[in-house]
């Protein structure tokens, strides 16, 4: 039975859920609602650190081998737990993006090596059987236990400030995890950093017409390859995500500004209103202008 694990109770303050979390079963460190060796999925973001010793990781059914260095993200709607966790020493650190929480800024996400561990990795790491996770050697993973257990402390603590402290240590290990990820020299992880330099692309020049042979030349490979691996590590091919990034946008628009349907049609890249009005019913369930009245009330 997979058991699903809730943020309320891992998070003492739901106005600023984070949570940093040591298991060592050698020397009985645990915490409340651990589920370490127990099949579990949650509803917020983990990064597990393998601080010492080896085990076997279990996501999705698959069995991976890990060890001291390993350090991988797992989302929310992932089956996992670990098998002989009691060689392993664990830090992981739990938090959630859910209703605008403002832990991962703006300027982070469009870190090409962040989009490649944090949103790509994941849907990769079953293709080649977790091949493509990062692994530090000790000095390095040294560096980044010293601000784990910072966090720990504050988190203990609760000194005036705390909160701010804590956001910015755990956005500074963000940051030097994607900086991490960016150089390793995998074939499977310099292919989530090609595709994440696509997704930037697509993000900034979404109103643009789609031209599979330049993005194909960004990511440095053949079309053909391009959309394999894209469609891979994204879930979806090219065409469907860049539909995806306008019909966003022009929800957002819709609910955030006064213009019209034929404007918002025009700004986010589609040909015409119609056309627009289309592929918005689809994925939405309801046209434009509806949705636009409907999320009045």
């Amino acid at each position: 039975m997979v058991v699903q694990a809730l943020g309320k109770h891992y998070f003492e303050d739901s106005s600023f859920p984070l949570n940093v979390c040591r298991v060592n079963r050698n020397e009985e460190i645990t915490h409340e609602y651990d589920l370490t060796e127990i099949e579990h999925t949650h509803d917020f973001v983990e990064l597990v650190f393998i601080v010492r010793g080896k085990g076997v990781q279990v996501i999705e059914a698959q069995e991976y081998e890990v060890s001291t260095g390993d350090i991988f993200v797992l989302q929310g709607n992932q089956k996992h737990y670990f098998k002989n966790a009691s060689k392993l020493e664990i830090i992981n650190v739990m938090f959630s993006t859910k209703f605008g929480q403002g832990f991962i800024s703006n300027e982070i996400k469009q870190l090409e090596g962040y989009r490649a561990l944090f949103l790509l990795e994941s849907r990769f790491r079953a293709e080649h059987h977790f091949k493509n996770k990062l692994h530090l050697d000790r000095r390095r993973l040294l560096d980044l236990e010293y601000l784990l257990n910072n966090m720990i402390s504050e988190l203990s603590n609760k000194r005036n400030g705390y909160q701010i402290i804590l956001t910015n240590k755990l956005q500074e290990i963000i940051v030097l995890l994607s900086r991490d990820y960016s150089s390793l020299d995998a074939t499977e992880a310099q292919a989530l950093i090609r595709i994440s330099k696509v997704l930037d692309h697509l993000e900034h020049t979404y109103q643009e017409k789609l031209y599979l042979d330049s993005l194909a030349d960004i990511a440095c490979m053949s079309t053909r390859n391009f959309q394999r691996v894209f469609r891979k590590a994204v879930g979806a091919s090219p065409t469907q995500y860049i539909m995806q990034i306008r019909l966003k946008e022009s929800q957002r628009l819709l609910l955030k500004t006064n213009q019209s349907i034929a404007d918002i049609a025009e700004i986010t890249g589609f040909n015409d209103a119609n056309y627009f009005i289309k592929c918005f019913k689809n994925y939405y369930k309801s046209t434009p202008l509806k949705y636009r009245i409907e999320s009045q009330y």
